[in-house]
C-alpha cells in the first residue's frame, strides 16, 4: 500500500501558474510545455500572446 501512495503522488499534475492539482477527470490544457487548468486559461492566453497584442489606432507599422 505504501508503493501505490508513493506512485500516486508522483503522478500529481499541477497548473503551471497557480501550482493547484488538476484532477482526473479535469480538464487543462497543455501548450508550450505549461499544463493550464481552466482558472487560469485567460492568463495564460494573455500572455502567450502577448506578442500579438494591438491597440486601435496604435498598430504596429509593417
Amino acid at each position: 500500500m505504501l508503493y501505490a501512495e508513493s506512485r500516486r503522488r508522483r503522478n500529481i499534475l499541477r497548473c503551471t501558474l497557480c501550482g493547484r492539482e488538476i484532477t482526473l477527470g479535469e480538464e487543462y490544457w497543455a501548450c508550450n510545455g505549461s499544463r493550464v487548468c481552466r482558472a487560469c486559461l485567460p492568463d495564460f492566453a494573455r500572455q502567450e500572446l502577448s506578442c500579438c497584442h494591438e491597440i486601435r489606432g496604435k498598430e504596429a507599422s509593417l
